[in-house]
């Protein structure tokens, strides 16, 4: 018995996608019409496409489902998605080069993006890197990018080597029971049982009567070996054309963002910071009000 909420109609409606890239195949969902204006769904670390459920049944019961498709997408190494090939460490810039090659395949001109935490990290290079393509971003508790100072780069790179050491051999942990596995997501972020079973389900895999494995692969935990520089950071956000906002969760990580804030705002002088109720995953658990964020970003842009 799962402990899932049930945003029954986003689960009923969700269209299975996948995309061939030239490594491995990324998986998703989809909803709305599949000819329509296309919305990317960007997850954060270690979560899937089922942290946008909420969001989907907000964009289902809306007049925006006729004209648009939302596409929620697994992360490489996430969810149903397939893990990168041996001896690949998840480089933060590759996210992105997937996001454009899956665009180029679909001939997707122009894309708004929904995005959460490491997805809205992606998110913001993203704007920046293909401003003609980004057409509007709102950005969940995230801003800039993880960066480093240029002093930091031996010590990064050391941090780095070491992490990767470490990480070889070491085996995903097992569960004896499902519940278990939600306990310890639970556990692990700042949300209910009950939310955290919404992305157990979609991130677990079951080898055996009393033996399951979230599906992530262990590589994710490796730490950075190069970060870019808060000078190459700015120079990209700098780049950022589309109407933007930034979205803060009131018991969210809103002291780490003050201080992404401090050193980038004046880089986007168009951002907009808005503050809701809720932690870190608060689209998750208020996804009405993040919804109503986005809907206003879109009509800002185009009426």
């Amino acid at each position: 018995m799962t402990l899932a909420l049930s945003y029954s109609q986003a689960r009923q409606i969700a269209e299975p996608v996948s995309f061939q890239l030239n490594w491995g195949q990324i998986s998703g969902l989809r909803w709305g019409n599949p000819q329509g204006k296309v919305i990317l769904a960007l997850h954060g670390w270690l979560d899937n496409a089922h942290s946008f459920l909420p969001l989907a049944e907000q964009f289902l019961t809306s007049d925006m489902s006729q004209d648009y498709q939302l596409v929620a997408l697994d992360w490489p190494g996430h969810g149903h998605s397939a893990h990168r090939p041996a001896g690949n460490y998840y480089p933060f810039l590759d996210y992105v080069f997937d996001a454009i090659q899956i665009c180029e395949q679909q001939n997707w001109q122009q894309v708004s993006l929904l995005a959460h935490s490491m997805g809205a990290f992606v998110a913001n290079l993203w704007a920046g890197i293909e401003p003609e393509r980004v057409t509007h971003l709102l950005s969940i508790e995230a801003f800039g990018l993880l960066s480093s100072p240029e002093t930091a780069i031996l010590d990064d790179i050391r941090k780095g080597f070491r992490s990767r050491l470490q990480q070889q051999g070491k085996r995903r942990p097992h569960y004896g029971d499902y519940a278990s596995a939600v306990a310890a997501r639970a556990q692990s972020g700042d949300f209910s049982e009950e939310l955290a079973a919404v992305l157990v389900e979609r991130g677990i895999e079951q080898l055996g009567a009393d033996d399951f494995r979230f599906r992530a692969d262990g590589q994710l935990r490796t730490k950075s070996v190069m970060r870019m520089t808060p000078l190459q950071v700015r120079s990209i956000l700098q780049a950022i054309r589309c109407p933007f906002c930034l979205v803060l969760g009131k018991q969210g990580h809103r002291d780490r963002l003050q201080l992404a804030l401090d050193e980038w705002q004046h880089a986007v002088p168009h951002l907009q910071v808005v503050e809701v109720g809720g932690g870190h995953h608060l689209h998750m658990e208020h996804p009405a009000a993040v919804w109503r964020q986005f809907t206003a970003l879109l009509a800002g842009a185009d009426g």
